[in-house]
């Protein structure tokens, strides 16, 4: 091996002839750099946001659908929340209304601006009966709540019955 080692050290200069030239290196990286642009940084930010937000919005709608299914399968109806005698109750209140409904219909025929007013403020009382219903779903053994469905039927026909007798 030292007769090869002498010959390279001996030759050197002619063996780096063949060496590229300094700024060989930096050609070599500017013309490796726009092969390494991502598919990233070609897709505009404002697209990027676009697509984060459809994102979001069908996953939102998905996630509100999924909750409205299992709020609707857990709701109860009336009839297995009510106990018997409420449910009587509310059963025969509601066919005195019925009633009343009809008899201001047929009363009310020659006034139909004056109609409208009074079906809009009896649909308003039954607004509050439907928040009372929503109470009723989360406690279901509350007699307060029981109390005031009621007492709601029984001022509801009196308000009915004082239309009629000014109609």
């Amino acid at each position: 091996m030292n007769k090869l080692e002498k010959h390279i050290r001996t030759n050197r200069g002619k063996f780096d002839t063949f060496e590229p030239s300094g700024d060989h290196m930096a050609r070599f990286r500017t013309k490796l750099e726009p092969a390494r642009v991502s598919l990233y940084s070609r897709i505009p930010y404002g697209l990027k946001i676009a697509a984060v937000l459809v994102l979001v919005a069908i996953s939102s709608v998905m996630i509100f659908e999924q909750a409205q299914k299992y709020y609707f399968s857990r709701q109860q109806p009336l009839e297995e929340i009510l106990p018997g005698d409420y449910s009587e109750a509310r059963i025969y209140y509601t066919s005195l209304i019925n009633e009343k409904y009809t008899e201001i219909d047929r009363l009310s025929e020659s006034d139909p601006n004056r109609k409208e007013i009074l079906f809009k403020e009896l649909d308003e009382m039954d607004g509050l009966y439907h928040s009372m219903l929503k109470d009723l779903q989360t406690a279901p053994t509350d007699e307060r709540i029981l109390s005031a469905m009621i007492n709601h039927y029984q001022i509801k026909l009196e308000i009915m019955g004082q239309i009629i007798q000014q109609l």
